[in-house]
């Protein structure tokens, strides 16, 4: 699984250091604030395929809304948003309740019960009998691949799968599930599927913010 660099993204897509000067006072630029070294500042929606390539990779994101402009649906564990105009302190706000927020997910269980709940801290989920099945599957394997052969035995060890994406609607349902836990299933084309729990990237950074 990989990410493209930025390098490889259209110009409109990448990490915005140009929006982050536009917003600040030449004295306060981002480079001296709490979370940018670890929370990538986007803008929103001009920038969702920056957004959601972040996303794949586990980077933290803070997305900026102009005018009346709305957040995104599909708001991820691992992101927050703030609308211009807006006050520094605001701006230190957000991204200290984000890196708060990925902190503290990163050091809280997640397990599944023999009821098929899933429970991190004090949330939980019930989920059906096949999502719970590929629950355990990727819990038993956090943060690496998954193939879809392997679930697809796990769901059907007695018989084929009943169709070539079966998989894909189970896990499909079982993301929406988790994203109110902060955990992201992503997919591997042509691979198959990882968990992940917490933040992938730059944890340590996040919680040196909150030291």
């Amino acid at each position: 699984m990989s990410i493209a660099p930025d390098s490889e993204l259209p110009n409109s897509e990448q990490p915005d250091s140009e929006l982050q000067d536009s917003l600040l006072p030449d004295s306060q630029q981002p480079e001296s604030l709490p979370g940018f070294d670890g929370i990538e500042l986007l803008r929103w929606p001009e920038q969702d395929l920056a957004r959601r390539s972040l996303r794949r990779a586990g980077i933290p994101r803070l997305l900026v809304l102009s005018g009346s402009g709305t957040p995104p649906k599909d708001l991820g564990f691992d992101e927050d948003w703030i609308r211009t105009p807006y006050l520094l302190d605001d701006l230190h706000a957000r991204v200290h309740r984000l890196a708060k927020s990925l902190t503290e997910q990163s050091s809280t269980e997640l397990w599944l019960d023999a009821q098929r709940v899933l429970h991190r801290g004090n949330r939980t989920v019930v989920l059906t009998a096949f999502e719970a099945v590929v629950a355990a599957a990727l819990l038993k394997r956090p943060g690496e691949i998954v193939t879809r052969s392997a679930l697809e035995h796990s769901l059907w060890s007695d018989q084929p799968a009943p169709g070539p994406r079966a998989v894909d609607a189970v896990v499909y349902r079982l993301r929406g599930h988790c994203r109110g836990l902060g955990i992201t299933i992503t997919t591997v084309r042509g691979e198959g599927f990882v968990l992940r729990t917490a933040p992938s990237h730059r944890d340590d950074q996040l919680r040196e913010q909150l030291s």
